[in-house]
């Protein structure tokens, strides 16, 4: 076995770096638990043939793709001679522990760390640096802390890193109890190294906002692109700033072993704590982190506790005391020294210090390289030993996440991909000691071939479509395929599987009353047909019978107990109706059956928002959207598409587009910005709509969407940068420098503020007067949004509202002069005002379908004068503030709900793109509005297909 593992190092390069898992190979690892004994021999010819050939490749020279190191054979033996020992490093008196002491006492020499520093093995630098976070929280809130817990302490702790920071600090923070929002992500400088001027800037304004700043980590090898913060500078202003200073050097700290590299890591001998890993630059086999603590009492104090069974004695295999479970989480402990103490002790630091130096080597030959071939572009500076470039392409996103997947599966090198500055870029990471010359060499070379051959089969595809009312191929197979069920049906007319089949290809063929028609039909024979009350609920919903739809889903629900389908579509519908409880029991019960179930999941995390379970909402998205993150929705058309990308978000707050999306028009593509993973491709598409149009709630969304942008070069409806500017709070404050435009104060501030004790300070600080409104960011039409009378109103209306964060807003007197307040709605399209509707009511909440315009006559009269004729309704000076807010806004499409003051300015109550624009009821007494609804769903379209030109697809 050994000389297999030997012969496999040797003859590396006659392997592929990586290669796709056969399905036939796959299955064998889904086999039944063994119940009885198999021969040594057959298991490890099973290892032979199914494990060894498809592992991820790191020991190969060509694997680039990850900061993985390549192992070496000494490495393996000592993990070999560790499993054989099978030692337990938790504690105990026992040689297996001073090798772990030797290896801390070599660590504090090379990091310059005195003589007190304390050091632990972990799994990797992730569990490292969340050690470090840990130490420096109870350090910042004293131990007792680890009794009492972070929410028995009133202070609001802060940390600070890059933008380029690991992820693993935000995941330290969140399980350290901190919380993930408390730390600040600093932007960097040109070479991606953190900026020192805006982390001073950033923590001066959070203790002037009460907060204590308590961390600052810095980055010895940022993993994108191998950047290293000014260590020195940090230190100092840790110092300064009284700030525990940790370094995050899994990626680069070992580059203290060249000497021509150290001087770069200046001031890591002055970090309170270090993180770094073995198993990368120092080529130990998996796993082997490390972590360094300047100061061993705070480390002692931050871990150590006391059992009965783990008592220390002064002699016997007890003794020894201070013991490594002392210092870390962890009792079990496998013994990652020996294979560590192995690889120092066979190759030496200066030969290991070498290996690093070689890869940096590489690292400059990659980059003249690229800068000798046009078709490559560099798109970050070579710092130590990664990469970052892209082959230069029209639609590089696409082209180059193409060439790295064929790259890989090419099994010659395996780069991965990254995002940099917006941009996806091909990224060698040259970690491995067995690379050279010809893998950078084979990288380049295959990458401007695969790089010309993807856009040569581009320019082939890219025929002439057919236009709309063309024989558009799929459209002519739908309807041959309809033919022939047709005819077999005559054939055999109880056939229920043929109409089924029937009805569910006239709905792609967007014949919606033949579909509906046909699926009743089936219905009459089958009644518990369940795919046929399912589809007809889907089918009756689309086109606006929501009552009619709920009926089938119950059916379906009722006769099919166990199917999570129709659960899941009942509880959709009940949602929508806002029956909150009745959504998650049926939610609920389609995860009993089905506990993977995506979109249970899905409309799991929206009930749970609206409960005020954030924590639960969270949980679910995350099983919900984490493999549903781009869906293809049915295109029902005669021609060929406009293709259209939707970038919405997991948390809501998107525009409702099922109005003017027309699918005989559009083939649209559903992206969920959050959960997007930038090495799938985007869909080609003639056109972006950014559907994303809360800011408030969908801020992580739209930063997402936002650094999408750089991922293609069709026309943007609503930019998310533009969006991301319309809070509540930002509107109403660059919006009130407009003339004839009254806007409310708006603030957001954390729920904590406005309990009893701090409330009136904190309203009087920001200048509020009762009354006052209070509302949870991210709703609309009128939920959790309460009107506080005074100060001894807010404690039951915190009660009522859930949510971290609450927005407070200024009560803007809105009624007229009949002692009634009037809410107008204009929205705004491609730069052209259209008036939808004035909602009048008695009461201070507005919302139209709830205001009193189906009582009162003369309120649907002045409805129908606005919608004729705005501007003399509104007058000059509010008609001028309008136009104002549209060019301020910057946005393709979007709402301003106001009211008016007497003098004629506009009283703002919000203007962004989620607002509605929902078609009236049939009833008679709305036919007036349906002309203004109908001018505002023609310039939708008329913006989509004018925008859909400009990107390469000819109107309709």
């Amino acid at each position: 076995m050994l000389d297999d593992m030997v012969d496999y190092l040797e003859n590396i390069r006659q392997r592929p770096v990586w290669q796709p898992i056969p399905d036939e190979v796959r299955a064998r690892f889904r086999d039944d638990l063994p119940f009885g004994p198999a021969d040594l021999s057959a298991v490890h010819e099973e290892f032979l043939r199914y494990i060894l050939p498809y592992t991820t490749g790191n020991a190969h020279p060509g694997f680039m793709g990850w900061v993985h190191g390549g192992g070496t054979p000494a490495g393996m033996v000592a993990e070999m001679l560790a499993a054989g020992l099978n030692a337990n490093l938790g504690g105990r008196d026992h040689v297996p522990i001073e090798v772990e002491r030797q290896i801390v006492r070599w660590m504090r020499r090379i990091f310059g760390f005195p003589e007190s520093a304390t050091g632990l093995f972990l799994t990797g630098a992730s569990m490292a640096n969340l050690v470090g976070v840990v130490i420096a929280r109870d350090v910042a809130l004293g131990f007792e802390v680890r009794c009492a817990g972070v929410a028995a302490n009133a202070k609001r702790l802060t940390a600070y890193t890059s933008v380029s920071a690991h992820s693993c600090i935000r995941k330290a923070m969140d399980i350290a109890g901190i919380g993930s929002d408390a730390l600040r992500l600093i932007p960097t400088d040109h070479r991606h190294r953190i900026d020192l001027g805006a982390l001073e800037k950033a923590v001066e304004a959070d203790r002037r906002e009460g907060f204590k700043p308590f961390l600052a980590v810095g980055t010895a090898g940022t993993v994108d692109t191998g950047a290293i913060d000014d260590l020195n500078g940090l230190a100092d202003l840790a110092h300064r700033e009284r700030l525990w200073f940790h370094v995050d050097g899994a990626c680069g700290a070992l580059a203290m072993l060249v000497p021509e590299l150290a001087p770069r890591l200046n001031g890591i001998e002055r970090a309170d704590s270090l993180a770094f890993d073995f198993h990368k630059w120092g080529q130990v086999p998996y796993d082997a982190g490390f972590l360094l603590v300047r100061d061993g009492v705070v480390h002692h104090r931050a871990f150590a506790s006391s059992a009965a069974y783990l008592r220390r004695e002064e002699r016997g295999l007890a003794a020894g005391s201070p013991w490594p479970c002392d210092f870390g989480p962890d009792l079990s402990r496998g013994f990652r020294a020996l294979k560590t103490w192995f690889t120092l002790k066979v190759y030496g630091i200066e030969a290991l210090g070498a290996a690093i130096s070689r890869t940096c080597d590489l690292a400059r030959y990659l980059e003249r390289r690229i800068s000798e071939t046009p078709e490559l572009e560099l798109l970050a500076p070579v710092e130590l030993n990664i990469v970052c470039f892209r082959y230069r392409a029209e639609e590089a996103h696409r082209v180059n996440a193409r060439i790295v997947i064929e790259l890989q599966e090419s099994g010659v090198v395996a780069p991965s991909t990254t995002i940099i500055g917006g941009c996806l870029a091909i990224r060698a990471a040259i970690v491995n000691h067995r690379t050279g010359r010809g893998e950078i060499d084979a990288l380049v070379e295959r990458t401007v071939a695969l790089g010309r051959a993807i856009q040569q089969r581009a320019m082939q595809s890219q025929a002439p479509q057919a236009g709309p009312g063309a024989e558009w191929p799929p459209r002519l197979a739908r309807e041959s395929a309809l033919r022939e069920l047709e005819a077999r049906i005559a054939a055999n007319p109880d056939a229920v599987s043929l109409r089924f089949d029937r009805a569910c290809l006239l709905a792609e063929l967007g014949r919606t009353l033949d579909a509906r028609n046909a699926y009743l039909d089936v219905l009459t024979r089958e009644p518990s047909h369940r795919l046929a009350l399912n589809n007809l609920g889907t089918l009756l919903h689309a086109t606006g019978y929501r009552t009619a739809a709920r009926t089938a889903y119950a059916e379906a629900a009722a006769r099919h107990p166990d199917d999570a389908m129709s659960h899941v579509n009942l509880a959709n519908v009940l949602y929508e109706g806002g029956e909150l409880p009745g959504a998650r029991e049926h939610y609920e019960t389609a995860l009993r059956s089905e506990p993977n179930h995506a979109e249970a999941h899905q409309g799991m995390a929206y009930v749970l928002a609206e409960l005020g379970d954030e924590e639960g909402a969270a949980r679910h998205r995350r099983e919900g959207f984490r493999d549903r993150h781009l869906i293809a929705l049915p295109y029902r058309g005669e021609g060929a598409p406009i293709s259209l990308l939707q970038l919405v978000s997991c948390v809501g707050g998107n525009v409702p587009t099922r109005n003017f999306l027309d699918d005989r028009v559009f083939q649209t593509h559903v992206v969920v910005a959050e959960f997007y993973d930038p090495q799938v491709p985007l869909p080609a598409h003639h056109l972006v709509f950014n559907a994303i149009g809360d800011a408030d709630l969908a801020g992580p969304a739209l930063a997402a969407a936002k650094s999408m942008m750089a991922l293609t070069t069709a026309p943007v409806i609503n930019a998310p940068s533009a969006v991301l500017a319309t809070g509540r709070a930002d509107n109403a404050q660059r919006l009130s420098r407009l003339p004839n435009v009254m806007t409310p104060a708006t603030i957001n501030l954390p729920r904590e503020l406005l309990n009893p004790q701090e409330a009136a300070n904190t309203l009087a600080r920001h200048g509020f007067q009762f009354p006052l409104l209070l509302r949870t960011p991210g709703f609309h039409t009128g939920r959790h949004f309460l009107r506080i009378e005074s100060l001894d109103d807010l404690a039951g209306a915190l009660a009522q509202l859930p949510g971290r964060e609450l927005t407070v807003i200024q009560y803007l007197d809105a009624r007229g002069a009949d002692g009634k307040a009037r809410k107008y709605r204009v929205m705004m399209i491609a730069g052209q005002l259209y008036p939808l509707h004035v909602a009048i009511s008695s009461h201070w909440k507005i919302h139209y379908f709830t205001a009193e315009m189906a009582d009162y006559a003369q309120h649907r009269a002045e409805d129908a004068e606005f919608l004729e004729n705005m501007p003399a309704v509104l007058g000059p000076r509010a008609m001028e503030a309008l136009v104002r807010i549209q060019a301020t806004l910057g946005l393709d499409y979007a709402g301003i709900d106001f009211g008016l003051a007497s003098t004629g300015e506009i009283l703002l109550f919000e203007a962004n793109a989620t607002m509605v624009v929902n078609p009236p009821e049939p009833d008679e007494r709305w036919a007036y509005r349906r002309p203004a609804v109908e001018r505002i769903f023609t310039a939708v379209r008329r913006m989509l297909l004018e925008k859909a030109a400009v990107g390469g697809r000819e109107r309709p």
